[in-house]
């Protein structure tokens, strides 16, 4: 049981998240609550409202659509007048001929540091929809009032995608029919339809729940305190006790035998994508016919692909509540160990924090690793453990089965993010009923279970006037018999948070994270610009190096007069992360961060310098993590020109995940 003190400091801490989600709230200009589930219908109409609402700071754009064709939307939420891009400022050299396109100008936010941000890729794990709900109205309605909200806004890109899987979301919560994968594939019945045939209401209440029936096999019986609770008989058990099967409401109305038959014949999402999806073998690992088969993931991926500014990505799943970074297609020597401090020592510090969970030790001294790795030497027999030096805790761990060495699956996203497009790619587990729910005790030893169903159907008995579970009534199946229907309604059963107080609760919680996950992001400055001239000339037989008066490139004809200019500037990187993972800027598809020199090109001419100068990677000021070495976040460059006339000058720095910034240079 909780102390007094630490009852107390929940209340507190729940009171006034409350209080401060309620003035949130109150400036919404679309209002939005989450006492109950917005589903795909409530979900879609809410963004297009936000989007016509605040159209300076969000774009509402369809990045492809589901099986069944429902639009699968992600909505960007950045300061649409903040942002740059190098195709504004350097014109195509090679146009293509009229009437043939050329290639797509940039939107201003792919200039900036980019964090996505999505839900219910599982459609039956709809909880993750409510939260990304929930950061939209933070983001846009903390606009203007809040600084640290208004300051990531203006100089970072969101892309939230709260439903990955509409068609799974929509028969989950419009339909009551839990459906964790894509959308029914497959005609089993050769009838010529397909999604046709989805559990069905039996009793006609309106209600996906239950249908409970005598068998002397059966797995449950009849709890003795709440007879409205099912209990699972262990098998060591032996009971004298009536016992039932369990299962839920449907019937055979295809008529070939199969009940429910396409309710899970789509694609978990989640195993297919390219990263880890082929087996050891050489066989498919992961589902569907190959990567990216289902059109919501290949969506997802041709977006990404799109997106290279992108280096935040969270995707929110439901079921027990803790976050996954990546591995979990390899094991945690796949990863470099830059990544995982900064994984663990940063974000997952702080997740840790956030969750009430005690910090490990080895986190909060990084610098000690080396004494912990040999005290590990002979405690632990798990040697990835003994290689990095600290076991997990419960909230944040990779999904990689280390005791058992092996892959927790195939083809899974946040794998593939990190692999592949260098992003810190995280999955959270959003809901865990035995410590989301406010108030409910701690339950320990062999019927911990069965106390906590007891507690969960109490506490919807005072919070939601019991109208969450359906009493058990009689029904006669017409497959199964005489037995009864009812029990929790699908779209409350443990799978999700409860609505209300615990839904926000978690919803506040996770705001919380991936604001901080922004606040880490790099913030690219161009500190100092300067510009003086060496030289001044006029000559018909070419340009006087300002370094050697003897030295004269060659024009071959008068070339009028000509300034010799020495530029200058120095480059940093104000944010705690680095503009690239370890490995990131070696990628295919990602590349280093890179300064131009602009000038109209036939009035400038490099002396010493190029036009392009590829700096590397620019570190962060991150010290936490142990990674980074001091000056690794600055970089000065000089350049020595022949500027002709009196054309501008302006030094551009360009990172694909860092932003990019613009400064005039006034030559003196």
């Amino acid at each position: 049981m909780k102390t007094p003190m630490i009852q107390k400091g929940l209340f507190l801490m729940i009171l006034v998240m409350i209080i401060s989600t309620g003035l949130a709230f109150s400036k919404q200009k679309v209002p939005i609550t989450f006492d109950k589930y917005h589903g795909y219908t409530g979900t879609t109409e809410y963004m297009k409202k936000v989007a016509e609402a605040y159209p300076d700071i969000t774009e509402l754009m369809t990045i492809g659509e589901s099986t069944n064709g429902r639009p699968i939307y992600v909505l960007v939420i950045s300061n649409m007048k903040t942002g740059i891009n190098p195709d504004q400022f350097i014109k195509l050299q090679n146009v293509r001929a009229e009437n043939v396109k050329n290639v797509t100008p940039m939107k201003s936010h792919q200039g900036k540091p980019g964090h996505f941000l999505s839900g219910s890729t599982h459609g039956n794990e709809y909880t993750g929809t409510e939260v990304c709900l929930y950061i939209i109205d933070k983001l846009v309605s903390g606009y203007g009032d809040d600084p640290a909200i208004t300051d990531l806004v203006d100089r970072c890109a969101f892309y939230v995608n709260p439903i990955g899987n509409p068609d799974g979301v929509f028969n989950s919560v419009e339909k009551g029919i839990p459906q964790r994968a894509n959308s029914m594939l497959k005609d089993d019945d050769n009838d010529g339809k397909i999604n046709e045939d989805g559990p069905d209401d039996i009793n006609n209440d309106g209600f996906m729940t239950s249908f409970r029936y005598k068998n002397p096999k059966g797995e449950f019986v009849i709890d003795d305190v709440d007879p409205r609770l099912m209990v699972r008989v262990r098998p060591a058990d032996s009971t004298d006790k009536q016992r039932y099967s369990v299962v839920g409401e449907d019937i055979d109305n295809d008529k070939d035998g199969k009940r429910g038959e396409d309710s899970e014949s789509g694609i978990d999402l989640n195993r297919n994508y390219p990263e880890g999806w082929w087996a050891e073998t050489g066989f498919a690992g992961g589902l569907g016919d190959y990567p990216t088969s289902a059109k919501e993931t290949r969506a997802i991926a041709e977006f990404f692909a799109n997106y290279r500014n992108i280096l935040m990505a969270q995707f929110f799943h439901t079921s027990g509540g803790f976050t996954y970074r990546p591995m979990g297609t390899a094991p945690n020597t796949s990863m470099n160990a830059k990544d995982i401090a900064i994984f663990d020592y940063i974000m997952g510090k702080k997740y840790v924090e956030i969750m009430g969970e005690k910090v490990p030790e080895e986190w909060l001294n990084p610098g000690k690793l080396d004494q912990y790795k040999e005290k590990l030497k002979e405690s632990t027999a798990n040697k990835y453990v003994k290689l990095r030096g600290y076991d997990f805790p419960y909230t944040w761990k990779s999904s990689y089965d280390e005791t058992g060495d092996k892959r927790y699956g195939y083809g899974m996203v946040i794998d593939w993010l990190y692999a592949q497009h260098g992003i810190y790619a995280l999955t959270t587990e959003l809901w865990n009923q035995a410590k989301e729910i406010p108030g409910l005790p701690k339950f320990e030893g062999r019927d911990a279970n069965v106390q906590l169903q007891r507690a969960l159907l109490k506490y919807q008995d005072e919070k939601y006037n019991g109208n969450l579970f359906v009493k058990w009534t009689g029904f006669k199946h017409p497959e199964l018999g005489e037995g009864e229907v009812g029990g929790w309604k699908s779209q409350y059963s443990s799978n999700n948070a409860l609505p209300g107080e615990p839904l926000i609760g978690v919803c506040e919680k996770h705001w919380q994270f991936e604001l901080f996950r922004a606040g880490l992001m790099p913030k690219i400055k161009i500190s100092s610009a300067s510009a003086k001239v060496l030289y001044t000339t006029n000559t018909s037989e070419g340009i006087v190096s300002g370094d050697d008066p003897n030295f004269i490139i060659k024009q071959g004809k008068s070339i009028g007069k000509y300034r010799i200019v020495e530029v200058t500037a120095k480059i940093e990187n104000l944010g705690v992360l680095p503009t690239h993972l370890a490995a990131g800027s070696r990628l295919p598809g990602n590349r280093e961060d890179v300064v131009w020199l602009l000038c109209d090109r036939k009035e400038i001419t490099f002396i010493d310098g190029r036009q392009v100068t590829k700096i590397g990677v620019l570190g962060g000021t991150d010290k936490v993590s142990g990674t980074g070495r001091p000056g690794d976040n600055t970089k000065e460059l000089k350049w020595t020109i022949a500027l002709k006339g009196d054309a501008p000058l302006r030094i551009m720095v360009s990172s694909q995940k860092g932003g990019t910034v613009i400064e005039n240079v006034t030559i003196k």
